[in-house]
């Protein structure tokens, strides 16, 4: 669906849901228009849901990412392990902290029925959980019988781009998301109080525990759970299972993991804050964060959003405690809340810090992000349930949740579909990288980097024994001639590039919040031409950069209806390009014939440093 990648049609999705807002409250204003109301209701949960799945389809590829490798090369290692017992130690292989169990069924089952691993499709079979989890915070609608419209906000914070790295990343998006569902219906199972709940409650307890390392917090869940639900009986059964997982998972072939991160407890403080920013880390805006020392407007709401969460929690936990009769949503909302803020506790724990999160730095991946909305849906549904005997106020948390979540929605769109547009692009030319230059573009801080350390022998080993088995497809993309020939193969020789060129070069903090070289090249587009690469040409070496597309400014969208421009940008670190004189090209795809490309000289050269000197 390339179409939604070269224009992802933002205006008409926002269109499309305002108009429905619109229809929708004007059914409560005229008499008589309940079904107007029924199915304006209906487009409004289901629009943000589908066009989440279409914009997964469009930009997800078959293209492994930095640790997708090492779960791709679990087949090959599971086909050459001896025994059952040499079976089990891959499927259980540890990684880090973590036991990917789950993950690696996955694959073994796609690769059973196909011959293969396609990760397109694990990505989208991961992301389907997170219908689970919308799902089981409808039910609690139904179950305490609150009109369903007022869970129409709820879709609006599951399904956009705050996370879009788990979202899109084949090993993130079939760990983290099917992580909090499995945890949220073991708290649900558990929260039934029948045998069927008791026993769906360890299934998902087990699925949890091997998904991710803090699948364990299901175990001191349900162990709460029950306790409060005195069923004693079924509490020491449950702790008898609990004891035989921690024991399989820490003693069998498992290996403990020094940490060198240090103490919360120096600093406690800024570490509670810490831990409110990541349940409130919905907030968290898709731009660079380089420590300043300056608070960062949206660091600071999601500190306060994370101290709202812990009250709201606290509130239902004495609602809990004081109730004479619970139902089991009481329950399930209370263990779903609880993971999430457990999950969260546990990474500040791993990464504790000495200053204010607010400052900024290298704190939070977006795949984390996924958590933070998670939770953020749930405690709204609390929220809607602990009020709901107060009708207006019901109808003021429903109205502020509905245009914060909208907002939230659309600007997540507005500004990650940028992001991932980059992603996709790099992802395309890391083969090209790789058979040309044996790096990638999408690993690394230098130049040359690749993953598992940089080590000699190690990718160029897995990649040969991936080919071999056919679990990974290099060559899909063939358009490409070999770097060397690029210019000489495309270039118009009659023509000069129409548009104009630029470099624009800046420091800005790296990763490991130290001053680097920064470069940013722009382009716009000539006529009908739409440059596709910015084309970097030496006499040892050309270097293919994707030229993206610049958004249009919120104004330019309105009036334009579209949000692309006719601008074109990318930009790196200088240690992530070569050192040398290069010429400048852009190459454009050739309306002639498909696969072909053409190239026009800018007329411009840069000359690039050493990589060694390049942030002096």
């Amino acid at each position: 669906m390339r179409i939604l990648v070269d224009n992802p049609y933002l205006f008409q999705y926002f269109s499309l849901v305002l108009i429905l807002l619109v229809l929708f409250g004007i059914s409560f204003v005229l008499k008589g228009q309940d079904t107007l109301r029924k199915w304006s209701g209906i487009g409004l949960i289901v629009t943000p849901v589908v066009y989440f799945y279409l914009i997964l389809e469009a930009y997800t590829l078959n293209i492994p990412y930095t640790d997708d490798f090492n779960l791709l090369e679990t087949i090959h290692n599971f086909h050459v392990a001896n025994g059952f017992v040499g079976k089990i130690e891959v499927l259980f292989e540890q990684v880090n902290q973590h036991r990917f169990a789950f993950e690696r069924t996955v694959m073994l089952i796609m690769y059973f029925f196909t011959g293969t691993v396609n990760i397109k499709t694990q990505i989208l079979l991961g992301n389907l959980a997170l219908l689970g989890i919308f799902y089981l915070l409808f039910l609690t609608f139904k179950k305490e019988q609150i009109s369903w419209y007022y869970f129409i906000p709820v879709p609006y914070v599951l399904f956009n781009l705050v996370y879009f790295e788990n979202a899109i990343w084949g090993i993130a998006a079939i760990q983290n998301t099917p992580l909090i569902f499995f945890a949220f219906l073991s708290a649900y199972g558990m929260g039934r109080n029948d045998k069927k709940g008791w026993y769906l409650g360890i299934a998902a307890a087990l699925l949890t525990t091997f998904t991710s390392g803090s699948g364990i917090l299901t175990w001191i869940i349900g162990t709460l759970i029950l306790l409060l639900q005195k069923r004693f009986k079924l509490l020491f059964i449950w702790l008898a299972i609990a004891l035989a997982i921690v024991l399989f998972y820490f003693l069998f072939d498992y290996q403990v993991i020094p940490s060198h991160t240090g103490s919360v407890w120096p600093h406690p403080v800024f570490n509670l804050i810490f831990v409110f920013a990541f349940w409130g880390n919905a907030f968290y805006l898709d731009f660079i964060h380089p420590i300043t020392n300056t608070f960062y407007a949206d660091m600071i709401w999601c500190v306060l959003l994370g101290a709202g969460v812990l009250v709201v929690f606290c509130i239902w936990v004495l609602r809990l405690l004081l109730r004479k009769k619970t139902v089991w949503s009481d329950w399930f909302l209370w263990g779903a809340m609880m993971f999430a803020m457990g999950t969260g506790a546990m990474f500040v724990i791993s990464r504790p810090i000495n200053t204010y999160v607010m400052y900024g730095g290298n704190i939070f991946s977006r795949r984390y992000m996924i958590f933070g909305v998670a939770l953020l849906a749930t405690v709204y549904v609390c929220v809607v349930i602990l009020v709901r005997n107060f009708k207006n106020i019901k109808h003021i948390i429903a109205g502020a949740g509905l245009l914060v979540f909208l907002a939230l929605n659309f600007v997540s769109y507005y500004l990650s579909v940028t992001s991932i547009r980059k992603f996709h692009e790099d992802l395309v030319i890391d083969s090209f990288y790789w058979k040309n230059h044996k790096t990638f573009l999408t690993t690394g801080d230098n130049f040359g980097d690749i993953p598992f350390w940089n080590h000699p022998t190690r990718m160029s080993n897995l990649i040969d024994t991936l080919n071999a088995n056919g679990l990974l497809d290099f060559d899909q993309y063939k358009a490409l001639p070999a770097h060397h020939r690029i210019i000489a193969e495309t270039r118009d020789k009659k023509t000069g590039y129409k548009g104009k060129f630029d470099l624009k070069i800046s420091y800005l903090n790296d990763l490991n919040n130290v001053p680097s070289k920064f470069l940013r090249f722009e382009a716009t587009g000539s006529g009908e031409s739409k440059p596709a690469y910015f084309v970097l040409a030496s006499a040892d070496r050309t270097i293919l950069l994707p030229a993206l597309p610049v958004p249009n400014s919120v104004g330019d969208l309105i009036e334009k209806r579209t949000y692309y421009s006719s601008h074109y940008q990318y930009s790196l670190y200088r240690t992530k390009l070569p050192a040398g004189l290069f010429e400048v090209w852009m190459m454009e795809k050739d309306p002639s014939g498909a696969g072909k490309w053409k190239s026009y000289f800018t007329g411009k050269s840069i000359s690039l440093s050493d990589s060694a000197l390049a942030n002096k």
